[in-house]
């Protein structure tokens, strides 16, 4: 068995994507694709359907990515105790959800750098259910996730909460306060309903009273960054954590608007595996003293 086509198969399962895991992988699409092919040849199975958003693991497909995960996690393991046997420094493995990653702990990252050199901090961005996978497989050592998490066997702690906000690119002829009912006649970017960031968007609007599948949602798209920039453009309104758009709305190339007596927020929680509670343990430690960084440190 190829330990870097079962990387490349994990990368591309987590990705949603051949391309995207091409171009974090420094491969051609090609190469992914036949790294993929030699392993449902060897596996004689499918590992993937498509779809006109990307791909998704089949059923056998699900539990192969779980049984690399733990294979990865073992190889990884052996490096890493290595790596640890030849130098001072405690590896630490860390998974955040891309918004988290993007916008709320490059400040953490290097706090926790400068303040515990005993660590060696390893971060990785991927999808919060993901980010759970990673931590309750033991790839990750601790997460952040939105939201709690739903898996019992994890352990969560809230690190921080982020508001959401409504907002126009300068192009868009909108007021600056709207109501409830007058959001339904503007167009709207959103947030695939895959993610776990636009599920709790929608649940919150609900609870808000507002009719989700009456809004005037134009199209949907993958990532935070891409939504930002299609409201900058003024193609439409769109919801967004206000960690992603400080700079711009600073900068004045985005503005609020006020929606009647809605108020949103994301809660991001800390989270590691439930039976690593020796209060002794480095992985304990390591939580503790994440979380009172993470307190101070959110960019």
């Amino acid at each position: 068995m190829n330990i870097e086509h079962l990387k490349t198969y994990v990368y591309v399962v987590e990705q949603g994507s051949i391309s995207k895991a091409s171009e974090l992988l420094n491969l051609s699409q090609s190469a992914v694709s036949q790294q993929v092919h030699s392993l449902e040849q060897q596996f004689d199975v499918t590992l993937f359907s498509r779809s006109p958003k990307g791909v998704v693991p089949t059923d056998i497909g699900a539990v192969i990515y779980q049984k690399a995960l733990n294979i990865l996690t073992i190889y990884d393991d052996i490096f890493a105790k290595i790596k640890q046997s030849q130098s001072a420094s405690q590896v630490l493995r860390l998974v955040a959800t891309p918004i988290a990653y993007s916008y709320a702990l490059p400040c953490t990252f290097y706090h926790i750098s400068q303040k515990y050199p005993q660590y060696h901090l390893e971060v990785e961005s991927v999808s919060s259910n993901i980010v759970e996978e990673k931590v309750l497989g033991g790839y990750a050592d601790l997460g952040v996730i939105l939201g709690r998490p739903h898996c019992k066997s994890l352990l969560g702690k809230k690190s921080f909460t982020d508001r959401v906000y409504l907002v126009a690119g300068s192009r868009l002829d909108v007021p600056a306060q709207i109501t409830k009912a007058q959001l339904y006649q503007y167009p709207l970017i959103m947030l695939l309903n895959t993610q776990r960031t636009q599920q709790q968007l929608e649940k919150s609007l609900l609870k808000a009273g507002i009719e989700v599948k009456k809004l005037r949602i134009l199209y949907e798209l993958e990532s935070i960054e891409s939504i930002k920039m299609s409201a900058l453009n003024g193609y439409g309104l769109a919801f967004l954590p206000y960690m992603a758009i400080k700079k711009e709305l600073y900068n004045k190339q985005l503005r609020l608007i006020d929606c009647e007596g809605l108020q949103l927020e994301n809660n991001y929680y800390l989270i590691k595996r439930r039976e690593e509670t020796e209060p002794d343990s480095v992985l304990n430690k390591s939580f503790n003293q994440l979380e009172k960084v993470l307190e101070d440190t959110i960019c």
